[in-house]
């Protein structure tokens, strides 16, 4: 393999350093050390490829942040600093590693994402049903961590020649005290180049072919776990004796592996044979144990893809369908119902749950977002249902509703940005919560009794107008006077009209429910007023007038 040098010239040059700023800072604008840094973009660009240049440069001390998502990770943080000269690094180096990358091997490479690595699986998946009937899916066990360093160097070394560069990645790659850190994005592209080999060789079937002593092993060994994993589907083929059973496990090894995929450290085979599959397993795992010191789980095994399918990526991909993964599919149903719960609108849930909705849609989910009420196609009779809704205040439209959540300040915000000026409310029935009550009924016999049951709960639904600024100005008497300037009406193209806008919102607040049938009346309206969060004694929320 040729390997390529003269690199750093092109790193080191003010445009590159530029890029990697413009890289870096996107989607990140809003930030507060972004800003920081851009005040004086030219002179921190600078002082960076000074460094670089002299090299100079120490990476900074990383900031440890453990997350739990199901499991246990820890994110390293860095200086925006560090960030901005790894990617003047990473424009050249990281289109180099990856063209050493095979084509099913997805994860930190632009373009091919989780979705593209679902697409590859599905579409070998339908192209032949008897070839990859079986499948195995290996886990290296905290992937990042347990990468070693002198490994990831000598790998640096086959594919750059450039001695600045190396230099500089070395550096890296020892500040870091075990493996690589997680949450930068250099150590995403070394961690998916430190496998690259590893995926060559494994669809080579590990060149056991060159080694006529490794293949006579593993080919006595295919023989022995057929006849010991016998059954009635292949005693047929046992029957044919060892001499067709060594000339099939032949045949396999010099086609390879079709059927390999990768996603970081998330390793899938698929092959016909489930022998045959067994032996690349206990290769592939002593391979990465010892040449790439890497640990597998233990929680893989060999099975038919029907029974339970291949879970990755968030999916179950199975030969003829995909599904969303269990714990997915939950976390989309509590957050519809905790949705629904509040009171808001199908449309509401829709957009509030978007992320959710998106990823579910590339599976085989048309079923559950019927079942969820989560209609996709805006069609003409869900847009006659909403005109037929009943609105609570006369005059108003369904578009005028608004979700409560958008009106409480929670604390630390400032009150000035939630301010709305309450003109009317009324009490409803909850079309979403219902209580269990004790009612006494006529028991036939010419007494009473006592029975269980269910009712609507009370909702609050209050109209109001959204106040932008508040002007005080004093009166003759010495008094202040206040005034509002209100969010105005839109028109159909989405440009503002001289009308006030008003909105109406539904919430099930008890402490509201109780302030607006004992604490004030409708003859006091319109009133200003702020909706408040609060914690009590027992650590729950509720809202209040204020």
């Amino acid at each position: 393999m040729k390997r390529k040098g003269y690199i750093s010239p092109h790193i080191e040059t003010k445009r590159n350093f530029e890029l990697a700023f413009d890289g870096f800072s996107e989607h990140k604008k809003a930030r507060i050390t972004v800003r920081k840094f851009e005040e004086d973009l030219d002179g921190n660009l600078a002082a960076l490829l000074e460094a670089y240049l002299t090299e100079n440069w120490r990476t900074s001390p990383y900031t440890d942040k453990r997350i739990f998502d199901r499991k246990n990770r820890i994110v390293s943080k860095l200086p925006i600093q560090d960030h901005v000269i790894q990617w003047a690094s990473c424009l050249h180096v990281e289109p180099l590693l990856c063209n050493s990358f095979i084509r099913k091997s997805c994860s930190c490479v632009k373009g091919r994402g989780t979705h593209d690595f679902v697409d590859l699986l599905r579409k070998d998946l339908n192209s032949s049903y008897e070839d990859t009937y079986y499948f195995v899916q290996l886990d290296v066990h905290h992937f990042f961590p347990n990468i070693n360093h002198e490994l990831m160097k000598e790998s640096l070394r086959v594919k750059i020649k450039d001695a600045k560069l190396l230099r500089f990645l070395d550096e890296f790659i020892d500040s870091y005290p075990s493996g690589l850190p997680l949450g930068v994005k250099i150590s995403q592209i070394l961690a998916n180049y430190f496998l690259a080999s590893f995926d060559r060789l494994a669809i080579r079937i590990f060149d056991i072919l060159n080694d006529p002593d490794k293949y006579a092993y593993w080919c006595g060994r295919y023989v022995s776990h057929c006849i010991y994993i016998a059954g009635r589907d292949n005693e047929a083929e046992l029957c044919k004796g060892a001499s067709y059973l060594k000339s099939k496990f032949r045949k396999y090894v010099k086609q390879g592996l079709k059927h390999y995929f990768r996603f970081a450290d998330n390793i899938v085979i698929l092959h016909k044979d489930k022998a045959f599959l067994h032996l690349i397993t206990e290769i592939a795992i002593m391979i990465l144990a010892r040449d790439y010191l890497l640990p597998v789980n233990k929680n893989w095994n060999v099975r038919p893809v029907h029974n339970g399918g291949i879970d990755v990526c968030g999916y179950v991909s199975f030969h003829d369908r995909r599904r969303l993964r269990k714990r997915n599919k939950k976390d989309l149903c509590r957050q519809v119902a905790k949705l629904r719960k509040k009171g808001f609108s199908p449309e509401e849930i829709r957009l509030k749950c978007a992320s959710r909705i998106g990823f579910a849609l590339h599976a085989n989910s048309r079923n559950l977002l019927r079942k969820l009420n989560i209609n996709m196609e805006k069609r003409l009779g869900a847009v006659i249902k909403n005109r037929k809704v009943q609105i609570p205040f006369k005059g108003m439209r369904f578009d005028q509703k608004k979700a409560f959540a958008d009106l409480v300040c929670k604390e630390g915000q400032e009150e000035q940005d939630y301010k709305i000026l309450l003109i009317d409310y009324t009490v409803e029935d909850s079309k979403v919560e219902k209580e269990d009550v004790i009612v006494t009924v006529d028991d036939g016999n010419g007494g009473t009794k006592q029975e269980k049951r269910t009712r609507p709960k009370k909702c609050l639904v209050i109209r109001y107008k959204r106040i932008l600024e508040t002007i005080i100005e004093p009166t003759e008497d010495d008094e202040e006077n206040e005034t509002y300037i209100f969010e105005k009406a839109k028109n159909k193209d989405g440009s503002e009209t001289d009308k006030d806008a008003e909105f109406y919102s539904f919430t099930g607040s008890t402490v509201m429910l109780e302030q607006a049938l004992s604490d004030f009346q409708k003859e006091d309206l319109p009133c200003p007023t702020v909706i408040k969060e609060f914690t009590n004694k027992m650590n729950k929320k509720f809202y209040k007038f204020t």
